[in-house]
């Protein structure tokens, strides 16, 4: 027998309509907090990323915005969903994150967040410092494509990072350095920075692939953490990480 679902009172999320599976409608999306990573200055590109849970599979992700007030320091975050009023929608608790650039450069100083229509939202100050330089970063990160957090046999933690070098004409790329830095939100901003190096230090280099470990063992304990990290092309990779 086909059971027919309309939006009724759901918990966790405003914004209620009718929908249908062909038409989806958009609703605020449950935001729980607000994840602010450390070390942005006033020449980066400055990221948050929002994180809560859908309560059924009737909800897929939408977009997402920030405006801000320079004068009062505020920034306001606004997160949406689509929401399907399917006929066989899932009854499960499913997290989201979501990255929200800001779009334009922030001036130095401490902001505060609030996310439009979730008062309960929780989110730490957004520090942004004046840039030492012109650079677009301060440093040359590595071209990482896949972030993860292991636990070895003997209850290691460690940061594994994944990618490829690009290719130069002349001269390798190296990694010299990861940096990390654990925010009072429970943000880890992970800095794999790199430098150009010549002759034999680029001996071996054929296919530009890497692999780097960092042993993470008494920065972190149990519970949920987002990992954030920055890479060669100016973005980064966000990824929820949950310890036992």
């Amino acid at each position: 027998m086909k059971v027919l679902l309309t939006l009724a009172a759901v918990v966790g999320v405003s914004g209620y309509a009718f929908a249908d599976a062909n038409n989806p409608v958009l609703v605020t999306a449950p935001v729980e907090k607000v994840y602010v990573p450390a070390g942005f200055d006033d020449n980066d590109k400055v990221e948050v990323i929002v994180h809560g849970h859908f309560n059924s599979s009737c909800y897929k992700m939408g977009p997402v915005s920030a405006t801000v007030d320079e004068q009062t320091k505020r920034v306001t975050v606004s997160a949406q969903a689509f929401y399907y009023a399917g006929e066989a929608c899932v009854q499960m608790i499913t997290p989201f994150i979501k990255s929200v650039e800001l779009d334009r450069h922030l001036s130095a100083g401490t902001y505060k967040i609030t996310v439009a229509d979730r008062p309960d939202a929780t989110a730490s100050g957004l520090k942004v410092v004046k840039s030492m330089r012109p650079d677009a970063d301060d440093f040359l990160y590595a071209s990482v494509n896949n972030a993860t957090m292991e636990t070895t046999a003997d209850g290691t933690r460690e940061l594994v990072l994944k990618g490829q070098h690009p290719y130069l004409l002349d001269g390798c790329v190296k990694i010299d350095d990861i940096k990390t830095k654990l925010g009072e939100d429970k943000t880890l901003v992970v800095q794999p920075i790199t430098s150009i190096v010549y002759g034999d230090e680029c001996k071996g280099a054929v296919n530009n692939r890497f692999e780097v470990r960092k042993s993470l063992n008494g920065q972190l304990t149990q519970g949920e953490y987002l990992m954030h990290v920055r890479v060669l092309d100016g973005n980064a990779i966000n990824q929820l990480v949950n310890l036992d």
